[in-house]
């Protein structure tokens, strides 16, 4: 008796292990809600929601001499001024976002209240929808719970996951359309019913009405179809393409916007072209596939993105000498081939700094790429063409026109890891996948324990962010906590900020002191006049005209007072300087 209880515990310990990750993922989604920092594009969030352009508030705030911080704060409030034709409206001015989201974030704001709490938690249950998609997802490729089960458990606590869990942007809800355009997919094709096709064509409506990346996420689709059917299956194909049309008409309102908007487009994305370089990119490539499992701490003397060429270099001459060791024969050059390998990691390391956090963080993240690259090259060698071939499409399906685009607009629009959702999606099947089935293997003592070293990792990571927000998630406003130390400092402080930066301020003005005033300027304005009415009077992120002004302005001292870390030549730190009146 004792003995077949303890088979039955043994059963039900993978059970109680996926229901406690899929708590601690619950947990980590709603903890500290309202405690991580509000970033610009959250305040424009909040902006456009609440019925003002971006525009009109920074006209607004031109017009006004001293500005209260409620004054900031109530451009992101609901009002009876406000209606939902005027968030339409904003939205219009916007047509780079597709406008789902943020309705129905009016609507959530509507009916609970207005609070950045609670404007959050629209974007939690939004992440915890992800999971039940993702399980219908795998099991329509698979049919393999223990597949789907495990994609779940691993979801739960991806740290990267976690984080856009809390943030009042449409990443949650874009994950969900993408695995529910690839769930109805895989179920139309299968049924080949009007029904399924109407369930995908729904799918697909939404998911473009979430993000105008999902147009790429489908025109992948369209391509694996075609490189599937054959000449017997032609049904299934002008299903498709009725259906596909009928998707596509019902997006046409906002394709109308696009077509008519098109300049204003091309202005709120300009940031995507120019500053083109490669090294950024492939390191964000690398560190998107990172953050699926770990968020892995760095030493500040650290630069990331020389860690990721090196871990790349390093992971794929591993790869080759696990390849070609056990071919040569002579032990000459089996000594010889390892000497090569271990020379160019030690003369390549040489010139990164590293302690022993980076170390540490290093050797998991070559763990970790490692897994990945092996769960790839496993999931083609064991699935029908049919099943790998969606997953390589569906990864591919934004890297390589962003990458293309950049290459020809010499852009960095491949440097936003939010835009790579889809790269990280197809590696975390494809390692549930693949663990999943070593789980049956000779080796499952060894998956159990890989299994476990990584559940431990996203836990660790996730108790790390548990009162920050990821550097790679809130750009230049992480640095808003440091800034606004120093600013609360003074009992009488003024913050003049450009127009051009007039959201960062709002963004900032979460983190500061209620007394705290605030002027939106032009470049050219004179700031004598503000210099005797403060204890203190700071600069926010001045351009380098204004700096050069009052440089020349022999009654003003200018200097700077915080300098945020950069990785790269593409940030935009969000620094801050002190004006003082020159005393004779």
């Amino acid at each position: 008796m004792s003995h077949k209880i303890h088979q039955l515990v043994f059963k039900k310990i993978p059970v109680f292990s996926l229901i406690t990750v899929v708590l601690l993922g619950i947990f980590f989604r709603w903890a500290n809600l309202s405690c991580k920092v509000f970033w610009v594009d959250e305040v424009a969030t909040a902006v456009r929601v609440s019925g003002y352009t971006i525009t009109e508030v920074t006209s607004n705030l031109l017009q006004q001499d001293l500005i209260e911080r409620d004054t900031l704060l109530f451009y992101q409030t609901l009002t009876s001024e406000r209606t939902l034709g005027d968030s339409l409206n904003a939205l219009t001015k916007s047509p780079e976002h597709a406008p789902l989201y943020f309705l129905l974030t009016r609507f959530w704001l509507q009916w609970w209240g207005n609070s950045l709490a609670i404007m959050r938690s629209l974007s939690v249950c939004f992440s915890l929808l992800i999971l039940p998609c993702l399980y219908w997802l795998c099991q329509e490729l698979f049919q393999r719970s223990q597949i789907s089960w495990l994609s779940v458990g691993m979801m739960s606590i991806s740290p990267f996951y976690v984080a856009y869990a809390q943030e009042a942007r449409p990443y949650s809800l874009w994950t969900v359309t993408i695995l529910l355009m690839g769930a109805s997919f895989f179920r139309a094709i299968r049924l080949n019913s009007k029904l399924a096709w109407f369930l995908h064509s729904f799918c697909l409506v939404i998911g473009f009405y979430t993000s105008l990346f999902s147009i790429y996420v489908a025109l992948f689709q369209s391509l694996y179809l075609l490189s599937k059917i054959t000449k017997q299956q032609l049904t299934i194909i002008k299903n498709y393409l009725i259906f596909s049309v009928v998707a596509l008409l019902a997006f046409a309102p906002w394709i109308w916007v696009i077509i008519n908007q098109l300049d204003l487009l091309q202005d709120n994305t300009s940031w995507m072209r120019g500053n083109f370089n490669l090294a950024d990119i492939i390191a964000v490539y690398i560190g998107t596939n990172l953050l699926i499992f770990g968020d892995l701490p760095l030493s500040e003397n650290s630069n990331p993105i020389q860690i990721a060429i090196a871990l790349v270099v390093i992971v794929i001459s591993l790869l080759a000498g696990i390849k070609f060791y056990p071919r040569w024969q002579n032990k000459l050059l089996k000594f010889n081939l390892l000497l090569l390998i271990s020379s160019f990691v030690f003369l390549l390391t040489k010139y990164i700094y590293l302690d022993w956090t980076t170390i540490i963080g290093a050797l998991v993240a070559i763990g970790i790429l490692s897994l990945s690259a092996y769960s790839l090259y496993y999931l083609i060698i064991k699935t029908n063409r049919d099943r790998w071939l969606y997953i390589i499409c569906l990864m591919l399906s934004l890297p390589l026109p962003l990458l293309v685009a950049d290459i020809i607009n010499q852009g960095q629009s491949s440097t936003a890891p939010r835009y790579l959702i889809p790269l990280q999606l197809g590696i975390l099947i494809a390692v549930a996948y693949t663990v999943a089935s070593k789980l049956d293997s000779q080796q499952r003592k060894f998956w159990q324990l890989t299994i476990i070293a990584f559940l431990i990792l996203s836990t660790f990571s996730n108790v790390r962010n548990l009162n920050l927000s990821p550097f790679y998630q809130k750009g230049r406003n992480i640095n808003n906590l440091a800034i606004a130390k120093i600013i609360n400092q003074s009992s009488s402080a003024l913050v003049i900020v450009e127009s051009t930066e007039a959201m960062d301020a709002i963004s900032l003005a979460y983190s500061l002191a209620p007394e705290i005033k605030y002027k939106v300027i032009t470049s050219k304005e004179n700031l004598t006049l503000y210099l005797d009415k403060f204890e203190s009077v700071f600069l926010l992120k001045p351009s380098k005209e204004l700096q050069q002004r009052l440089n020349r302005d022999p009654q003003i001292k200018l200097h700077q007072v915080y300098k945020s870390r950069v990785f790269s030549a593409n940030e935009f730190p969000l620094n801050l300087w002190s004006i003082e009146r020159v005393r004779n």
